[in-house]
C-alpha cells in the first residue's frame, strides 16, 4: 500500500512540474493510479477498508478524468466516481456504500 502512495504521490509531483512548463496532462493509466488511490483513501477514512483494485484506466472527457469503479466486499459493495482535474488534482471522490443483504421485514 505505501508503495502505491508514493506512486501516486511521484505521478503528482512529475505531472505538476511538467504541466506546469508543457502544458501536459496525465495519460490514462496515471489518472487511475491517482483516482484509485484517492478512492482507497476515501474508503478507509469512513469505513477502514481499502476495497478497490486494479481495474480499467481512466477516461478523459469534457477536459478532466472520470475514474469510476464498483467492487464487491463482502456483503457490501463500494461504488466510486472519481474525477480529476487535467493535471491530476482532485475535484471530486463520490463513494457509496450499497448494502446487498436481505432482510427480513414484518408485515
Amino acid at each position: 500500500m505505501r508503495t502505491l502512495c508514493i506512486i501516486a504521490l511521484a505521478l503528482l509531483l512529475v505531472g505538476c512540474r511538467t504541466g506546469a512548463r508543457q502544458g501536459l496532462s496525465l495519460n490514462a493509466e496515471q489518472a487511475r493510479t491517482v483516482a484509485l488511490q484517492l478512492a482507497n483513501d476515501k474508503a478507509f477514512a469512513l469505513y477502514h477498508c481499502q476495497p478497490f483494485r486494479d481495474s480499467q484506466p481512466a477516461r478523459f472527457a469534457q477536459g478532466h478524468w472520470v475514474w469510476i469503479d464498483r467492487q464487491g466486499y463482502g456483503h457490501l459493495d463500494f461504488e466510486v466516481t472519481v474525477e480529476l482535474a487535467a493535471d491530476g488534482s482532485p475535484r471530486t471522490v463520490d463513494l457509496k456504500l450499497l448494502d446487498n443483504r436481505v432482510f427480513p421485514f414484518a408485515l
